[in-house]
């Protein structure tokens, strides 16, 4: 399965958000994650929205995790982010077409998206900030690698 790009950076997003542990705004987090300012911003307002950032007003406002890193489960994220169903579509055309009546076909799709976002709900953005096994360097190189533009290797695509 392919995740699209707002899911990646909307990853990003939080990773930096949880690496800081402080309040930031979007063109700091546009420079750190090398995503575009109108970007970050519409996607800190999906991620307001979805209850993993909090906004505050004013001169000093600004943006920051709406709870720890470990209440944040990949698999919301992925809800928030990705399409919540798989369908075979009947490729453009308006009327009923025959792969409709073949209803394994759509369940198949959602059982397996299902388990995907089942295995993605076992794993929170804490575990994303977690160095590798093995791995010399301390845990923000892993951090850093990920929020300057390099996705989760495996698992999402730009």
């Amino acid at each position: 399965m392919r995740l699209t790009k707002q899911t990646s950076q909307a990853l990003r997003i939080l990773l930096h958000c949880a690496r800081l542990g402080r309040q930031t705004n979007a063109g700091e987090i546009a420079r750190a994650t090398l995503i575009t300012e109108h970007n970050v911003a519409k996607l800190v307002a999906l991620l307001v929205q979805g209850g993993f950032l909090k906004t505050m007003r004013g001169r000093t406002g600004g943006v920051r995790l709406a709870c720890t890193p470990a209440e944040i489960h990949l698999g919301d994220v992925v809800r928030l982010t990705e399409a919540t169903s798989v369908e075979a579509d009947c490729f453009g055309e308006t009327i009923d077409c025959s792969i409709r009546p073949l209803s394994p076909v759509n369940r198949i799709f959602s059982q397996a998206l299902g388990a995907f976002t089942e295995v993605l709900d076992q794993h929170t953005l804490e575990d994303l900030m977690v160095r590798n096994p093995g791995h010399s360097g301390d845990a923000g190189d892993e951090i850093d690698r990920l929020t300057m533009g390099v996705d989760i290797p495996g698992m999402l695509s730009t």
